[in-house]
Parts: C-alpha cells; sequence; structure tokens
C-alpha cells in the first residue's frame, strides 16, 4: 500500500518534511469501500469485484504515465467507474474513471480525474472485463471525416421531422446539404467555431468518457418553437432523432437566407487545425448576417511525472470525510444507514487536525458508546476505535493496533461535540 500515498495527502506531508516519529495517520486505499462498474462498448454494464477494484486504484496509481500511445487502432474494452457510496456527494467527481483499451494486443488504461487524464501501459485488463475481450470496439487513433451519402441526407432530413423534447414540440428543419460524417477516437473533444466577421464563437463537445460511440454525424438544422427561430449543429452518434443541439448562446434569426458546406473537406482532422465546415446567411433586427462553421478536433493533453503528481494532490487535497459508527463497516453501506453519523464540514477540518496533532502512546481507554470512526481522504480511508479515560481521548488504529492520545484542548473539545 506504500505506493498510494500519493493519494492520501497527510501521509505525502510526513515523507515530504522527513517525519520519522509515529503518527497516528495510516491512511490506505480502500477498495471495500468502492463500488465498480464497467461500461462495455454495446452499453452493458457490469459489476466489478472487489479484486477488480483494487486492481483498478493499482492501475491508476499515477507513477510511469505516458505521454504517447503507441501508433495504431485501439480496441476499447471497456470504461469503469468507481464510487464510494459512503461519502459520495453532487458535487464529487467520482476517481477514477479507468478506459482499458489495446494497442497491437498491449493492454492500456486511461485514467480521469477531474480534469486530469493519464494514460499508462498495463500487464492485462482487469478480470470482470477479460470474457468481454471478443466484444471490444475498434477507434482510430485520428479522427476522420466524410461528407454524407444521398440517402444518409434523406435520412437526416426524415429525423429531423420527428418530434423531440416536450409538447408542443419544435418544429425542425434540416439542411441537408451541411450533413457530414465524423470517426472520432475515444479521447479528446471538438470545438465548434461560429465566426462572422466581427465576432467568434467557440463551443467545445467533449467525447463522453461513459458511452463512448465511434461515428457522429453533425448537420446544421434550424427550429422554431413559441414564436422563436434559432440555428444550431445536430448530432447524432446513430444517425437517429439528432436530438443533440450545439448553438451559440445568441442562435436566434428573423429570416434564414441559405447554407453552403465548404468547398473541400479534409478527409483526416489533424489534431488542433481547425477546418470549415459550412457557412450559412440570416437576417436578425433588419440586418445581414453571415457566420461560417469550423470543427477542430482537440486531442487530450495527457500529464505525466511531477506535473501530474502534483495536479493529483491538488485534486485531493481537500476530500475528506468522516463517519462515527456503531457497527463495523462492511462494503459499501449506504449514506443512510442509522448506525452512521456523519461529521460536518467543520467537524471534519477540526478532527483531521486533532488526529494529526495525536501522540503515540501505550494504552487506551474505555471503549465509547459509539466505538468506531471511519476518516475518508481521496481514495484513502482509515478507522480507529474510540475510547475515553476521564478527560482523555484515545484512538487505536484497529489494523495495528497502535494507541493515540489526543492533546488535551483537542481532547476537551472532541468530548464536548462528540461524546454522547
Amino acid at each position: 500500500m506504500k505506493k498510494y500515498l500519493l493519494f492520501c495527502t497527510l501521509a505525502i506531508l510526513s515523507v515530504l518534511f522527513g517525519c520519522e516519529e509515529e503518527h497516528a495517520f495510516r491512511l490506505h486505499t480502500a477498495p471495500e469501500y468502492y463500488q465498480g462498474r464497467a461500461t462495455l462498448p454495446s452499453g452493458q454494464q457490469i459489476e466489478m469485484t472487489e479484486s477488480d477494484r483494487t486492481n483498478v486504484l493499482d492501475a491508476c496509481y499515477p507513477e510511469d504515465a505516458i505521454t504517447n500511445v503507441p501508433a495504431g487502432d485501439r480496441r476499447l474494452v471497456g470504461t469503469v467507474t468507481l464510487t464510494q457510496p459512503l461519502t459520495t456527494t453532487t458535487s464529487t467527481e467520482a476517481f477514477p474513471t479507468a478506459t482499458f483499451f489495446e494497442v497491437e494486443n498491449q493492454s492500456y488504461v486511461q485514467c480521469q480525474a477531474g480534469t486530469i487524464t493519464y494514460i499508462k501501459q498495463v500487464a492485462s485488463v482487469p478480470d470482470s472485463l477479460t470474457a468481454f475481450q471478443d466484444l471490444s470496439v475498434t477507434y482510430p487513433s485520428i479522427s476522420k471525416l466524410r461528407n454524407a451519402q444521398p440517402h444518409e441526407r434523406l435520412q437526416f432530413l426524415n429525423e429531423m421531422d420527428k418530434p423531440v423534447g416536450n409538447e408542443p414540440y419544435p418544429l425542425r428543419t434540416a439542411l441537408e446539404q451541411t450533413l457530414v460524417h465524423v470517426t472520432m477516437p475515444f479521447n479528446g473533444s471538438y470545438e465548434f467555431t461560429f465566426e462572422s466577421t466581427d465576432t467568434a464563437e467557440t463551443l467545445v463537445v467533449p467525447i463522453d468518457l461513459s458511452s463512448r460511440q465511434p461515428f457522429l454525424s453533425i448537420g446544421f438544422g434550424t427550429e422554431s418553437a413559441d414564436g422563436e427561430q434559432r440555428y444550431g449543429i445536430y448530432t447524432s452518434s446513430n444517425q437517429e432523432l439528432y436530438r443533440d443541439v450545439v448553438r451559440p448562446p445568441d442562435a436566434t434569426f428573423d429570416r434564414f437566407l441559405g447554407a453552403r458546406q465548404a468547398s473541400a473537406l479534409p478527409s483526416t482532422l489533424v489534431a488542433n487545425k481547425r477546418y470549415p465546415l459550412f457557412s450559412f446567411s440570416f437576417t436578425r433586427d433588419g440586418k445581414a448576417h453571415k457566420q461560417v462553421v469550423s470543427i477542430t478536433y482537440k486531442e487530450e493533453t495527457l500529464l505525466r511525472g511531477d506535473s501530474l503528481k502534483n495536479k493529483m494532490r491538488q485534486q485531493f487535497d481537500h476530500r475528506r470525510h468522516v463517519v462515527f459508527h456503531e457497527l463495523a463497516l462492511i462494503g459499501t453501506e449506504s449514506k443512510d444507514e442509522p448506525f452512521l453519523s456523519h461529521a460536518t464540514a467543520d467537524d471534519t477540518q477540526f478532527i483531521f487536525k486533532a488526529i494529526e496533532r495525536a501522540k503515540a502512546v501505550s494504552k487506551a481507554g474505555t471503549p465509547a458508546q459509539t466505538p468506531y470512526l471511519t476518516v475518508f481522504e481521496g481514495i484513502c480511508a482509515q478507522t480507529f476505535d474510540v475510547s475515553y479515560e476521564g478527560n482523555d481521548v484515545f484512538l487505536t488504529n484497529t489494523k495495528t493496533g497502535s494507541h493515540f492520545q489526543l492533546l488535551r484542548d483537542d481532547a476537551a473539545k472532541w468530548q464536548a461535540q462528540f461524546m454522547e
């Protein structure tokens, strides 16, 4: 577990500043508190075993990350997302999101932590995914573009006529001559730029990490609803419905004048290079406007080395949670279990500081009425037995049996706050 100290901020600080004395904190990775689910390329989801959750955490340890993947098609095996039911909130991003893929029979993992992305070579994919390797989907390592065929343009027209959203359904119109198809890598994003003589607005469409599809159909269209007319780029991963739309904030118009595809479309989208797709004209408030829509494929920025470690430390520096519990935690109980008591943010901050200041001793006291305390930091956790003797408060590491006594002022505040 020593390798995981990077994820445990307090342990990092001990290493950085050379503290040799025994400390109460011995945070460790805790796969037993995680739930893991893998999404296969088909969209099927499977649960991950605890051993595989451990393997995913091990695979995403940010050491030996690489900046370049060997050239060649990438076979997507599956994307695993780990969550901690005891600590996860709507504002907490899951970590890690780990995408396993193969290039030339070698396995790799792309790990995502918020805005941080890195790739590592691994010995193999988790066992839970092994049985589904034959169902992997091939993605190109580059982004390709092609013009739509006549029958695909007709389908675009027909799909845009279908009702989408809530009643009263908006009236949608497809400009079929703008339709193109993109073959996508499974990472990165696309930027669409709406540019006129005096303005340029760029909208980013990330490639979905959880439900990747290797194709994206892109076409221009208009929409009328509630007396307002708007334009936008309609997209679909399967050429059906085109329910997703990308449009700048001010996309209204009075009268649409027409659209024209760019005279020459590239077959390959070189990363970070902008390519015009089409132009269109409209009137608004009695004035004529013309805009050019361009597309740019943006590769994922991969981190490695010290820059990766520093960003990971920043990412997890404040992810702390504290639970008092009457019974031992087994697996991934819900946050709503009646024997759990979750500390507030202020109490959590105090508890971490009090534990950090605690001194090693040779004894413990009488077990508290709520005898267990589990602290979470990042992907790490640690459980203590709580006991009292007079005005003293003791914490015992449940794994090592080592005892620690809080400082006098911390003990007084602890008893006032948490003693039943």
